[in-house]
């Protein structure tokens, strides 16, 4: 391999190694003090600069078959750099977030993950062919820079050997060592001078290949006969004074080591990582789950005077009391009873009332498993697995109150008629699409993105965005033109149809419990919290509280006559429909174990007989889906056959088509919301995605005309959520929801709507968790279930943490915090938290080097103004600065219980313990 090819793959390390670090860094830079950055800067560099000289040593010329192997080597390495490091400069530019290797490699185990990694292939080979590009102009340049340094450093470690050899040469005589020296230095000539022919270097060059003349070289080597004539000759002592470039040297070594002792762990480790070791992550092992395993069991609630018995609270009805602690009765009471409503074969979902759960005989109970652990982890001591409402020291219950006053009328009449539920999973859906509305933030940033001229003409095309939305929401979206009237209605398709002041509970403020869709999905259906950890691993296990459909197929398991006309007691037939991939994070191992009866989503679509590949209607929109609306002969057949053999409908809808990356069938008309071109490119991704909407706003409104024309849509529940929401650059600096802690990722709409029930517009800050006791509250107080089944729901949704939106939200109860918890895409490395008596929100780090991130939404909704920090100590005296005491005391609370939770979820849902 000859001297410009090594050269210009060395170039190419080095511009992969630097392109990689200026990324990392400038993802970090605001995040702390400047003067700090520009201070400890080079101390992050230095990492790099030791790799890349690593890489010049390997990367040289080729004499021998030694050199030939570490040239081959070295472009294997290179190779590899080259894609790591237009992976992560791609990533960082698309999305503003870095590229963790650990989780690509997870994303990458399945097609379809892998289809949504492949979806930036683009950007990777943009930014892998500026890098060629780059290193293929500065290859000479960067090669002898650091060739030169290595040489200069070679022959600064090679001065004391070469001073110890000569004191021994002179010991043997002068003149066997003179002749020594002059075959030496012969033999070092001739050697530069051979390389230099053939090279372009000297015999430096045997080391490092530098271009530079022999004549020069020798003179640069610190004068080594001069050295030599001078150790000869006696000592002098000019040699005590350092040379000017010493000194420097010397001074810049001082200062590295100084400023890499005296600088601050976090963040600043973090920053100092270089590509090679980050890439690394790649070969991550799996965690030591023994040491995990503690983590969970030795858990403690930090704040144990909320604990104390004054504090405890009894029994009453359905009602199992709140009394945590170790000798409290009516905790052992409950972990001790078994309900009368449970059959003797227990179904799947109701493990902690089998009485088989502290059976050493039964291989899943906890006896069992104890027993294995014990012998997996030395001094291992499982605590009991099973959620326990008594002595959950943060569950707090509405469900002592009233019913909101407009909704006792019909609802103890008959007349809201619950005879179906149909649950609409709302893919990325923000609530300030829900609908959107004139002048809000959002509307705002809209207009303002486009030119003055424009903006008219927008704002009557946004009029016409989310029409069905606000009919849904019961929201009067207030679009008006200039002269302050309304716009003209677009012609629609398919319309919502209301009554005025009837249509449901539209929830104002909420959140979703995960930005990662599978979990949402998972939480959703099971009430349940998910867990701090990468991917849908709940899917591995079981939920620790029952799902809606293992709770609809107990209620079955009494059912005898399907035949009566009281439709109470029918049995339920669940469903899932969407039109997007099932086998995606475990999806299909979860649907199959909460009870899903009857699936359709891609596979099923594509194997029927009315598929047409050719049809528009069957074209993909995106790496997961179809169009929403090739379901609808599927949905149609469901409801038939459900009615005709009088079955209750429960159906889960997961739309799809609002999904990365955005579009739409091609027979679907987009407009221009945004300027997308020229400079304006960047907001391509957010005009798609509002094309997106107005996409899913029609198909709501066709999927209920479905229901009207089956005439069944007056007796149907409706309940609408975002799994999550969508982050953009237009209003935060990252795009999408990876790492992303920004409310705009979180807020979602919550809507209950039903033809009968009154319109109510329902502030709180909760999240998701409560949809499930809210659908049981409803079902159970609209009398729309036989008295067996009331007395089931009655008992089960006592346990669950969400309160009912269908009374008062309580922020707060006998000290205890209305807390809610978010888990951030991936899962591991980020979380967020809130609580309902406070208008604050706190991202902070779990596994990740990332800042604690703090906003007030009740004077910055956007968030576009937050307090950050690298520890919890400065993010409370930041917090005291900005917002004043109450806010830090609230954020140093909140960082306990959040480091408090996600231990305590782990350990309900028996992560790795139990895999079934």
């Amino acid at each position: 391999m000859y001297l410009p090819s090594v050269s210009f793959v060395f170039s190419v390390l080095f511009v992969s190694v630097v392109s990689a670090k200026l990324a990392h860094l400038f993802i970090l830079v605001f995040t702390v003090p400047l003067h700090e950055f520009f201070l400890y800067l080079p101390t992050f560099l230095l990492p790099d600069f030791i790799a890349i000289c690593l890489g010049r040593i390997i990367l040289r010329p080729v004499r021998s078959w030694l050199t030939f192997l570490s040239a081959m080597i070295g472009f294997f390495i290179t190779l590899v750099l080259l894609f790591a490091g237009s992976s992560q400069l791609g990533f960082s530019i698309k999305t503003g977030a870095e590229l963790e290797w650990h989780e690509a490699r997870e994303f990458a185990a399945t097609e379809d993950a892998f289809k949504l990694l492949f979806t930036g292939i683009w950007g990777v080979l943009a930014c892998g062919s500026a890098i060629i590009v780059v290193a293929w102009f500065v290859q000479n340049y960067v090669y002898r820079v650091f060739g030169d340094f290595m040489t200069g450093v070679y022959d600064l470690l090679m001065i004391v050997p070469r001073y110890i050899i000569t004191l021994i040469r002179r010991r043997r005589g002068w003149r066997s060592v003179k002749g020594a020296d002059t075959e030496s230095d012969a033999t070092l000539v001739s050697r530069d001078t051979e390389s230099h022919e053939h090279h372009d270097g000297s015999e430096s060059h045997m080391l490092m290949g530098n271009g530079e003349k022999p004549t020069t070289i020798a003179k640069q080597r610190f004068s080594l006969s001069g050295f030599r004539s001078g150790c000869l000759s006696g000592f002098k002592w000019s040699m005590l004074i350092p040379s000017w470039s010493l000194v420097w040297k010397t001074a810049v070594l001082a200062f590295l080591i100084t400023t890499s002792i005296i600088r601050p762990g976090d963040p600043y480790n973090h920053m100092s990582v270089t590509l090679p070791i980050h890439f690394l992550d790649v070969f991550k092992p799996e965690p030591d789950h023994c040491a995990e395993q503690r983590s969970i069991m030795r858990n403690e609630w930090p704040f144990p005077k909320i604990l104390a018995k004054e504090n405890w609270e009894d029994a009453k009805g359905d009602y199992k009391g709140w009394a945590p602690g170790r000798d409290s009765k009516l905790a052992d009471s409950y972990r001790q009873r078994r309900p009368d409503w449970l059959p003797d074969k227990v179904p799947r979902g109701f493990l902690r009332w089998d009485p088989r759960r502290f059976d050493a005989n039964v291989s899943w109970s906890h006896a069992a498993l104890e027993e294995e652990w014990k012998d997996k982890c030395l001094g291992l001591e499982l605590q009991d697995p099973f959620y326990n409402p008594v002595t959950d020291p943060i569950k707090i219950t509405n469900l002592d109150t009233d019913i909101f006053e407009p909704l006792r009328g019909p609802l103890g009449d008959g007349s809201v008629k619950i005879k179906n539920v149909v649950f609409i999973l709302m893919e990325s859906l923000r609530q300030e699409l829900f609908p959107l509305k004139q002048d809000s933030f959002l509307h705002q940033l809209i207009l303002n993105a486009n030119e003055e001229a424009d903006r008219e003409k927008v704002n009557e095309l946004l009029s016409k965005l989310t029409p069905n939305h606000a009919k849904i929401a019961g929201v009067n979206r207030n679009f008006k033109n200039p002269d302050g009237k309304e716009y003209k209605p677009a012609k629609l398709e398919y319309e919502v149809k209301t009554k005025e002041g009837f249509g449901g509970i539209n929830v104002v403020g909420s959140y979703t419990m995960a930005s990662l869709s599978t979990k949402s999905f998972g939480s959703n259906h099971c009430g349940s919290w998910p867990m701090q950890v990468d991917k849908f691993d709940e899917a591995d296990t079981d939920a620790y509280q029952p799902c809606i459909t293992q709770i609809l197929d107990l209620f079955n398991q009494n059912k005898a006559n399907a035949s009566s006309e009281d439709y109470r007691e029918w049995p339920w037939y669940p469903a899932l429909m969407e039109s997007e991939v099932e086998k995606y994070d475990r999806q299909e191992i979860f649907d199959q174990k909460i009870g899903f009866k009857h699936i359709v989503c891609r596979t099923q679509i594509e194997k029927d007989s009315r598929y047409n590949e050719s049809d528009p209607l069957y074209k993909p929109v995106n790496y997961f889906g179809l169009p929403e609306q090739s379901l609808k002969p599927h949905i149609r057949e469901y409801i038939d056959n459900a009615t005709a053999t009088n079955q209750r409908i429960w159906m889960t809808h997961f739309t799809s088509t609002t999904h990365h990356t955005w579009d739409v069938p091609k027979w679907f008309k987009t407009e221009e919301y945004l300027p997308t071109s020229g400079s304006n490119n960047w907001h391509k991704d957010f005009n798609k995605y509002l094309n997106t909407i107005r996409f899913h706003d029609s198909w709501l409104a066709e999927l209920l005309d479905v229901f009207e024309e089956k005439g069944i849509a007056n007796e149907t529940l409706f309940v609408f959520a975002g799994d999550h929401g969508q982050s953009f650059k237009e209003d935060y600096h990252m795009l999408g929801t990876y790492d992303i802690g920004h409310g705009s990722a979180f807020r979602v709409p919550i809507i209950f709507r039903h033809p009968e029930l009154p319109s109510i517009q329902y502030e709180a800050n909760a999240t998701t968790i409560s949809i499930l006791p809210t659908i049981l509250d409803l079902l159970i107080n609209s009398g729309s279930l036989n008295k067996d089944d009331a007395h089931i729901a009655s008992d089960l949704v006592q346990d669950y943490e969400g309160q009912s939106f269908l009374r008062p939200y309580k922020t707060s109860h006998n000290g205890r915090r209305a807390w809610n918890f978010h888990v951030i895409n991936l899962g591991s490395g980020l979380m967020a938290i809130s609580s309902a008596d406070t208008p604050y929100r706190l991202s902070l780090p779990v596994k990740k080097k990332f800042e604690y991130t703090l906003t007030d939404t009740s004077v910055d909704f956007e968030e576009r103004d937050p307090v950050t920090a690298w520890t919890p100590q400065k993010l409370a005296q930041a917090a005291k600065e900005k917002y004043g005491e109450e806010a830090a005391q609230w954020a140093t609370e909140a960082v306990a219980v959040a480091n408090w939770h996600r231990f305590e979820i782990e350990r309900r849902w028996r992560w790795h313990l139990l895999k079934t």
